[in-house]
């Protein structure tokens, strides 16, 4: 028993598991309806969009931006295909996490075995809380981190090991991440140029499979394609500051911290929590975690002279030389593209090129770790520490929104399980009865209520009338669990 040693690998199922726990506290609001309300509509709609006849319609479009474009539709595909497995959004969401998350492991993982690192850098990748909380969102743009992740680890191992079937998956997700979210274009350019500029011989000799990956999904999404381009009006929000979204991607990082820029996973749930948490326990592990923004610096820096090595003689560059080349690439686009959409402080806008800065900080802290380095022993422990901190971070903010059912404020608000459970208690009294809404998310967003109804519909046999309210429980301070009030009928006066 001496001899046995915890391995990395034997942690990895565990944070698949443990992100499925709970599915019903996540949250229920914003475009989730919306995507929920368009995939259940499709799923009724037979058509013949691929020439033949299907008993559903695959969505042809996403959601629309708040820059005047339309998305691509493969979130809303995923829908339509987890609906058929079950129409309680709570194993929705379960299947959903585990889907997400099961990727992301496995792309993070395959990196760290690609580029020689210790598997010990994905255990604590993975204990972003970021990761944790999208991973148990159903919103669109979170499917870019998992495609993203594996569009990076498909490309190190191709620049290590050419082959077909390597080519032909990072043609694919190149192909699929931008189909999520328009985002994706600061990824996707750098690794398709560098592709095409120093591996044209290998397109060449496997051009077959490569244009039949194409060919494939071109016809999959044309529907989507003729839309996009004859309905998509771009804006720019003329009163967001442009200095604000060059300066944004250096905070790439985000991801591996407990929230910087003023934002922080989950907002909301730090309002009412008890005063030793929000002011000394989870602070401190924050500006702890904040140690990954220095060492995203410090590979940028780092990736600076082997970039210029793969630029200057590219048959001879390694794959990491080559990888630091697309990473600092993909951070310039990333720059420009928010510098002139002025984009800046949403942790969303980073789901496309997550993992580059995790590239980053992983080569930052592997050079501190040499040998040569001199402080090899308080790196380690530091990483310990850290990894520790984010761990806490995400117990905090897990226990916080599983004792009051989500957060009061608009960003998380009431979980899917607490919204699920008042629609239940509707459905229990007819049509009929009165009703009173005075939970503001159902008053801003009916949507969410209706979806929500068509997915829980009543029991056969008759119900009873009464006077229905639907207002917060208000228990104690943070309690943002709502409850449905059945109220008697007034008495008709006797004539």
């Amino acid at each position: 028993m001496k001899n046995i040693k915890l391995r990395p690998e034997f942690l990895l199922p565990l944070i698949v598991a443990l992100t499925a726990l709970r599915p019903g506290d996540g949250s229920w609001l914003n475009d989730e309806p919306i995507m929920m309300e368009m995939a259940l509509r499709y799923n009724r709609t037979a058509s013949t969009i691929y020439g033949f006849y299907l008993p559903f319609t695959p969505c042809p479009f996403g959601l629309e931006g708040t820059r005047g474009a339309r998305y691509g539709p493969l979130p809303v595909w995923i829908d339509q295909v987890l609906l058929a497995f079950s129409h309680d959004l709570r194993v929705i969401l379960a299947l959903h996490a585990l889907l997400f998350i099961s990727i992301t492991v496995m792309a993070v993982y395959w990196l760290t075995r690609t580029l020689r690192m210790s598997p010990w850098f994905a255990i604590v990748t993975l204990l972003s809380p970021w990761l944790w909380l999208f991973s148990r969102s159903l919103w669109d743009s979170t499917w870019c981190i998992p495609i993203a992740a594996v569009l990076f680890a498909a490309y190190a191992a191709f620049l290590a090991n050419p082959s077909a079937p390597l080519l032909c998956l990072t043609l694919f997700c190149l192909i699929l991440i931008p189909l999520v979210h328009l985002m994706a274009i600061a990824m996707v350019l750098p690794v398709g140029i560098h592709l095409l500029i120093f591996h044209r011989r290998r397109l060449w000799q496997w051009k077959w499979s490569a244009l039949a990956i194409i060919a494939a999904c071109a016809y999959l999404f044309f529907p989507y394609l003729i839309f996009f381009f004859t309905h998509t009006r771009p804006e720019v929000a003329p009163r967001h500051s442009p200095l604000l979204g060059w300066l944004f991607p250096l905070l790439g990082g985000h991801y591996l911290t407990l929230g910087v820029a003023g934002t922080m996973p989950g907002d909301g749930w730090q309002d009412y929590a008890p005063i030793f948490l929000r002011q000394f326990l989870f602070p401190a592990a924050q500006w702890i975690a904040r140690l990954a923004l220095i060492a995203v610096w410090l590979g940028m820096a780092l990736a600076i002279p082997r970039a210029w090595k793969a630029l200057r003689r590219p048959a001879d560059a390694s794959p990491l030389h080559s990888l630091c080349l697309i990473a600092l690439a993909v951070w310039i686009c990333q720059t420009v593209l928010d510098g002139i959409e002025r984009i800046y402080f949403s942790p969303n806008y980073y789901a496309a090129t997550w993992i580059v800065y995790v590239f980053f900080a992983w080569t930052a802290v592997d050079w501190l770790l040499r040998p040569s380095a001199g402080i090899n022993l308080a790196i380690r422990w530091s990483l310990a520490v850290y990894a520790a901190s984010l761990l806490l971070g995400i117990v905090i903010i897990a226990a916080t929104i599983a004792r009051n059912a989500g957060t009061v404020g608009p960003y998380y608000g009431a979980t899917l399980a607490n919204q699920i459970q008042a629609v239940e208690k509707i459905e229990r009294f007819s049509d009929r009865s009165g009703f009173d809404v005075q939970f503001p998310l159902w008053r801003l967003q009916p949507l969410a209520f209706q979806v929500l109804m068509e997915l829980n519909p009543p029991s056969a046999g008759p119900r009873p009338l009464a006077n229905l309210v639907v207002k917060y429980r208000h228990a104690y301070p943070g309690d943002a669990r709502i409850e449905v009030q059945a109220l008697p009928l007034p008495v008709p006066p006797r004539g």
